[in-house]
């Protein structure tokens, strides 16, 4: 069932995490979730997407060229700030693994849900796949020295002056049980699983990358967090936001009920 918290109190958000899990378990969190941010994403000129590449190698950042298209039509992709972050991260790093575009899920989630929101109408769309922090959460190296994160944020800051852009990270939370290599997660181990989740709720209110990353680091990510790096690059493009919850919920990926996703549904000022 989903737990759904008090509507926004934020005058005008500037971003949102959205479930990339399925409709048919995330509808709830989804609805929830966009509904709260529908002032911001109406009101929006451009669209910052940060998705989770599922498959993508260590701290790679994936923009593409193309655009996505929805059942309301293309929202075009911002093809000049592209260009500005093939300069920056270079032609073949930042294309090397763009054809993950085509099969990844998580962008293609949320912008069918930004383009609903918007009743159809298009907005410029800058689409980024994010891989993986494993070698981050292993103490090999430091997030916030990295240089292709350090560069990716530059170009996105400077698309954004003068521009009413609203930041998007598609990412669900954990992922527990034999379904994902693990021990069966029965109520106990909910419980537990939502304390976990509430610990990284708090630092992505108060707006704290370094926070919500060291928490995830602390028990080497045990909860298996896919969200990671885009919640991470959305804390960091937008500069410790103020945040509320406003939606959260365990969903099973099994038939045993042992497994499980948590998603959850947050908006920043």
């Amino acid at each position: 069932v989903t737990q759904g918290f008090a509507p926004s109190s934020l005058a005008s958000p500037r971003g949102l995490v959205s479930p990339h899990i399925d409709y048919a378990r995330g509808g709830g969190v989804y609805s929830a979730t966009w509904h709260a941010a529908e002032d911001a994403v109406r009101a929006a000129d451009l669209a910052i997407i940060f998705g989770t590449d599922h498959y993508g190698g260590l701290g790679k950042i994936t923009p593409t060229r193309q655009s996505y298209a929805t059942p309301f039509g293309t929202l075009p992709t911002d093809r000049d700030t592209v260009e500005e972050l093939a300069c920056a991260l270079g032609e073949g790093d930042a294309f090397e693994e763009e054809l993950h575009h085509k099969n990844e899920h998580s962008i293609e989630l949320a912008s069918v849900w930004l383009h609903h929101v918007r009743g159809g109408r298009p907005i410029d769309v800058i689409p980024v796949l994010c891989g993986s922090f494993a070698h981050f959460v292993g103490g090999e190296a430091d997030p916030a020295d990295d240089p292709r994160i350090e560069k990716t944020l530059r170009v996105l800051r400077q698309a954004m002056t003068a521009r009413q852009a609203i930041v998007i990270a598609a990412a669900d939370l954990a992922h527990v049980g034999p379904a994902f290599d693990g021990r069966p997660v029965r109520v106990e181990g909910q419980a537990a699983l939502r304390a976990a989740d509430d610990a990284l709720l708090r630092q992505m209110e108060i707006g704290s990358a370094p926070g919500f990353f060291e928490e995830l680091k602390a028990v080497e990510d045990a909860n298996n967090v896919c969200g990671l790096p885009p919640i991470y690059l959305a804390l960091r493009l937008l500069g410790e936001p103020q945040g509320q919850s406003v939606a959260y919920d365990q969903c099973p990926a099994d038939e045993q009920e042992t497994s499980w996703v948590s998603v959850a549904g947050l908006v920043w000022e």
